[in-house]
């Protein structure tokens, strides 16, 4: 389960519409509760999206940028816990690629833009290198 404050969901929503008709991405910052096995969301930082050949349907985040922020995350006792990113006229399931390039362990908040306006998401992850991506309760928390 991966639970995230209203206010942080939000800001995930405004940048996957204003990066339509290209895909957005970012990190999804704070802690896991390994007790039951859940995600706690607290921050995100929007990322760029490097790919510029085929930025409608992919994603690429810079590695010096991801570790930037892992760095200042660390330091306010925050971690990486997944990444956000947007499909364009698409639905928030994963596609091949996203699963060809996903980390084990990590949440996936898969945000549908239709015509730049509407919005569907929904969060993905998987446990091991093999297994396929499972679709995860995705909690919205009002303050």
């Amino acid at each position: 389960m991966i639970k995230v404050l209203e206010e942080i969901f939000n800001n995930i929503l405004e940048h996957s519409k204003e990066s339509y008709p290209n895909e957005c991405c970012g990190a999804l910052l704070g802690t896991v509760d390994y007790s039951n096995d859940t995600k706690n969301v607290v921050d995100v930082k929007p990322l760029t999206n490097i790919n510029k050949e085929r930025a409608a349907d992919r994603y690429e985040i810079d590695p010096a940028e991801l570790l930037s922020v892992e760095k200042k995350a660390g330091t306010n006792g925050l971690d990486v816990v997944g990444f956000y990113h947007s499909h364009p006229d698409h639905p928030s399931r994963p596609s091949q690629f996203d699963r060809d390039r996903g980390w084990p362990d990590y949440s996936y908040i898969i945000v549908a833009v239709e015509g730049g306006k509407k919005t569907q998401a929904q969060s993905w992850h998987f446990d091991r290198p093999d297994d396929p991506f499972k679709e995860e309760t995705l909690e919205i928390l009002k303050k």
